[in-house]
């Protein structure tokens, strides 16, 4: 959120920022969260092996859709390079939580996967959200 100080008399000017901040943060979560569910998990979910741990799986999955999407064709986002920052960061969170990893779990894997790859792959996704 951005921090505005203005005169007294700007009051409802930056009344009227933040409220359009937090519009922006909610809709980047909500972006996150249709990506999350309705995209990721979809494709995640019947590559995952139970003989593997998550970290495993979950970078098999990474260097196969990486490379899948390596050869379709790109599409313009319509969000800004900061708000698709916003997303990536929230769905990583969101992700996380749906598989269950916790911070201490995060921590001592997160050497373990390719988040680079990860970024890339949901700002392709990114750019089939309406």
């Amino acid at each position: 959120m951005i921090l505005i100080c203005f005169e007294k008399r700007h009051k409802v000017f930056s009344i009227y920022i933040e409220k359009v901040m937090g519009f922006t943060d909610k809709t980047c979560y909500d972006v996150a969260m249709e990506i999350i569910n309705n995209i990721f998990l979809v494709k995640y979910t019947p590559t995952i092996k139970e003989n593997k741990t998550w970290y495993e799986n979950f970078n098999n999955f990474l260097v196969t859709e990486w490379d899948r999407l390596q050869e379709s064709e790109e599409i313009q986002s319509q969000f800004t390079d900061d708000e698709e920052q916003m997303i990536t960061v929230d769905a990583m969170q969101i992700l996380l939580d749906k598989l269950n990893v916790d911070e201490d779990e995060f921590d001592d894997h997160e050497q373990d996967v390719d988040w680079m790859r990860f970024d890339d792959i949901i700002g392709h996704y990114v750019c089939y959200v309406k």
